[in-house]
């Protein structure tokens, strides 16, 4: 498939500084991505076999960078340099590696921004928009390359 054909649109400014405000609130309340691991590794049998042999406080490490880098990249266009660790996670999470299915993702999605709704004090319908809108990027682009 063609990087042309994947081509995404540039999320609103606005939309992403809500979104790394909010993200940045989560991250400063103890228990944030744990309690999201909890949750995601919990509601799915398939998604705690995923984890199984996981050390999540690196993996919780790895996702609090990458939602800073997906929010930066969904800025701009696919060649800028922060789409550049794009491809490699979508290699590593494709059939062909660790074989995270599209589904998936929306059921990370949901438990993520669950999470950040009982962490943010601040949380909105229009931050959980922000949320939606700033990673659905990330995760087109992820389900696409499965």
């Amino acid at each position: 498939m063609s990087d042309k054909h994947l081509e995404p649109q540039p999320v609103d400014p606005q939309l992403v500084e809500s979104f790394l405000a909010s993200l940045k609130r989560c991250l400063g309340v103890p228990g944030f991505m744990e309690t999201f691991y909890q949750s995601f590794v919990s509601a799915s049998e398939e998604v705690r076999e995923k984890f199984r042999n996981t050390d999540l406080q690196r993996q919780a490490r790895m996702l609090s960078d990458s939602l800073y880098v997906l929010a930066v990249a969904v800025q701009g266009q696919t060649g800028s340099p922060a789409w550049g660790d794009l491809p490699r996670l979508a290699e590593r999470h494709s059939r062909k590696d660790l074989d995270i299915r599209p589904p998936l993702y929306d059921h990370w999605l949901a438990c993520l921004i669950d999470t950040a709704r009982r962490h943010d004090p601040l949380f909105t319908p229009e931050i959980e928009a922000a949320w939606q809108a700033t990673l659905a990027v990330g995760i087109a682009y992820m389900k696409a390359r499965y």
